[in-house]
């Protein structure tokens, strides 16, 4: 166990940069997970962490959260050290610095069941939602643009609650990739089927594009079908976590999931 004295402490930097560049993270391999759930989340896959950054009341009042081959990797910081590092609006306390895991790589066979093509989703926290709704409901996995929000940002880890551990996510997708597995593609669409009418195929990708902008990716070389929520009293659009999980619960209720 080590304790840190000074802001200007190279590990607390690290932190920060961490923090706010995308760019950073992935040329290190590196994020941060804050809170006791993300990190028992990520220890309850087998994983190890790299550091665990403790504020000194934390190590007060919870000594007992230790494991004895921790030891060495813990570093104990002054309260208000550990607050200006959180993005918590009440900091728990605890943060680990892990690797951030490989990027599924495609198997040789796709099973039955809803996948996500997500283009251009640019919020974290829109993101960290549908990928915790895709794992509430099941969903096979979840395919990304490259122009998507980072799934292993703080931002996105603590708005997915850590799914990213256990949901496969297939990073800087093209749609042409996944042509040859047979896939039936669904457009979220307005001016598409009622999906409450609409009968789902057994291995779907439903595809959703980006909060302001919709879909950008050219979708002329895959046959799809559109499909649209119905609505009222002058609403045009849903935020689009919200629309992945309605679009999601009808499939798994198709199939009696």
């Amino acid at each position: 166990m080590q304790f840190i004295t000074s802001k200007d402490n190279i590990r607390l930097k690290q932190l920060r940069k961490i923090q706010l560049n995308r760019s950073y993270r992935q040329e290190n391999n590196l994020t941060i997970i804050e809170g006791p759930h993300l990190v028992e989340a990520y220890l309850d896959g087998k994983n190890d962490f790299l550091a665990l950054f403790c504020s000194e009341s934390f190590n007060k009042n919870w000594p007992e959260y230790y494991k004895e081959e921790w030891q060495e990797k813990i570093y104990i910081l002054p309260d208000n050290f550990f607050n200006n590092i959180s993005e918590l609006k009440t900091p728990t306390g605890i943060l680990a610095l892990i690797e951030i895991p490989e990027c599924a790589a495609y198997p040789n066979h796709f099973d039955d069941g809803m996948y996500l093509f997500l283009d251009r989703v640019q919020d974290p926290g829109n993101l960290g939602t549908i990928l915790r709704t895709s794992q509430a409901l099941g969903h096979k996995g979840i395919f990304l643009s490259e122009q998507c929000a980072d799934p292993w940002s703080p931002k996105t880890l603590r708005a997915s609650q850590g799914f990213q551990f256990q949901l496969p996510i297939y990073q800087n997708t093209h749609i042409d990739s996944l042509i040859s597995h047979d896939f039936s593609f669904v457009v979220a669409d307005l001016n598409g089927q009622n999906v409450f009418d609409y009968n789902f195929a057994l291995k779907t990708i439903l595809i959703l594009g980006s909060e302001g902008q919709g879909i950008s990716t050219n979708l002329q070389s895959i046959r799809y079908d559109k499909i649209s929520l119905p609505m009222m009293n002058g609403v045009e659009s849903l935020n689009v976590a919200v629309s992945a999980s309605i679009i999601g619960y009808q499939f798994s209720n198709q199939f009696k999931r």
